[in-house]
């Protein structure tokens, strides 16, 4: 049987998002006759901002969708589901945005209220569009202080994030919520390559596509390095490593000021100096005092394959030749440094999100350091995907003060660059069996539906623990 979706408005094309303000109302018909999903171009033409929620239809092939007066009305025994859908940064659902500036879930109607706190229904947020910025205690104690003070049970509110370290957090917060997590990105991105390996004609973004953040995306077709590319290119002149930075973040200055020390010209690096952020730089300068880098990346630009980096996204821009003339790469994730509450080693509400950019040299059969939040090495491994120790020394998972990490992950980069031409082969030669492994569950994980599994045992887990009133 089919999950039960329960929603405040229901039209004759389709459903509006739960916890939408009813001001929003007359825009969506206006711009798309009540289609949601049609809708964004007008809505952000009228409002000046994109939506703050949305429905990602996601979970349609498990899901049937009723108002919530037809559910009442027609008596429904069964659970049911008020689903909440934050979009873009999760920042502008929990009201910390100059247009959206009251939680998002203060919207919704006293009859889905009702029926969450007395009835069958309970409080589903899905939030697997993005994640890292704006996983903080003060945003998470709001929807505890709203559960609360609408006295809704603990287990009758359930998350799905791309968070692998929030179940955890909300327990130290006192609160017993059933907390899932689902990377999108990995689904998604394997997807992506399965698409571009086998449809020489596809490009992820088709003509007039536009991406919210970006605008008309470029249409652009990828290429992937196979496991055999890969082992057919051991012994050939490579660079050291593959460095990927566009938006500029304190993590990545630091990194990119290690590879111009150890000498840029033996590494693949691209940034874009129409990105150039001073706060971050200053920050930079902090720790750091290469002056003659922080110069550089404000009057020059570096780029490999894509001239204007101002105009891509984490999807549709795959080139294999960077993993194939580089030896391995430095993933630098959207989330490093994280918000101290105060000042000691462990960060009181850590974020556990890995975007697309790990899947990417997972998908070209390429090696990996990764700079992202402590145990995501760990996290990968409990996906079953396999590491590089002891050829490179991954300690620095395990390291929670981000300061620390960052160096111990740097100290492993000027390692492999000391390294002989022949040693680094050797490396390359060490892990051909991880990468074929890491490859091939990665691109079955999409080709085979593998997520599919994942999806329904979610969903499976939501309707075994929720409980008849």
């Amino acid at each position: 049987m089919k999950i039960l979706f329960g929603y405040d408005i229901m039209t004759y094309n389709g459903e509006m998002p739960n916890c939408l303000h009813p001001k929003f109302l007359n825009t969506i018909h206006n711009a798309s006759d009540f289609d949601f999903s049609m809708c964004g171009e007008g809505y952000q033409k009228r409002w000046n901002n994109d939506w703050h929620i949305y429905n990602s239809n996601f979970w349609n092939q498990y899901v049937v969708k009723k108002s919530i007066y037809e559910i009442i009305n027609n008596k429904e025994i069964r659970p049911w589901y008020y689903i909440v859908e934050p979009f873009g940064s999760i920042e502008s659902f929990f009201g910390n945005h100059p247009f959206y500036n009251e939680l998002a879930l203060k919207n919704m109607s006293k009859v889905a209220l009702n029926e969450i706190k007395t009835g069958n229904g309970n409080l589903l947020i899905n939030y697997i569009i993005d994640g890292g910025l704006g996983m903080t205690k003060p945003n998470f104690q709001k929807i505890i202080n709203f559960t609360r003070e609408n006295e809704i049970p603990d287990e009758k509110v359930y998350l799905i994030f791309q968070d692998f370290k929030l179940k955890r957090n909300l327990e130290k917060m006192g609160v017993n919520y059933n907390v899932f997590d689902f990377n999108l990105a990995y689904v998604s991105k394997s997807q992506e390559f399965n698409n571009t390996i086998n449809n020489p004609n596809f490009s992820y973004w088709g003509e007039n596509s536009h991406e919210p953040q970006i605008g008309k995306m470029e249409k652009k077709r990828s290429s992937i390095a196979t496991h055999s590319e890969f082992v057919g290119s051991i012994g050939k002149d490579k660079k050291d490593f593959l460095f990927l930075c566009r938006h500029w973040k304190l993590h990545r200055l630091m990194a990119m000021s290690k590879l111009h020390k150890l000498g840029l010209d033996n590494n693949l690096v691209s940034w874009d100096n129409r990105l150039y952020h001073q706060n971050v730089v200053d920050a930079f300068l902090e720790h750091d005092d290469n002056i003659e880098f922080a110069n550089l990346i404000k009057n020059e630009s570096k780029v490999l394959d894509i001239e204007d980096l101002t105009k891509i996204a984490g999807y549709g821009f795959e080139n294999k030749d960077m993993y194939l003339d580089s030896y391995i790469s430095l993933v630098s994730e959207s989330i490093f440094f994280q918000r101290r509450e105060e000042e000691d080693v462990y960060v009181e509400f850590p974020a556990g999100y890995l975007s697309e950019k790990i899947w990417k040299p997972i998908g070209h059969s390429h090696p990996f350091i990764l700079m992202g939040p402590a145990k995501s090495l760990e996290y990968l491994k409990g996906l079953g995907f396999q590491t590089f120790h002891p050829f490179i020394d991954e300690s620095y998972d395990l390291e929670n003060d981000d300061f620390t990490r960052l160096k111990m992950i740097l100290d492993e980069v000027e390692k492999f660059t000391n390294k002989t031409k022949e040693e680094k082969d050797a490396f390359s030669k060490n892990v051909i069996d991880i990468l074929h492994h890491n490859q091939n569950l990665f691109l079955n994980y999409s080709k085979e539906e593998l997520f599919i599994k994942d999806c329904t045992k979610i969903l499976r887990n939501l309707t075994q623990t929720t409980k008849l009133i």
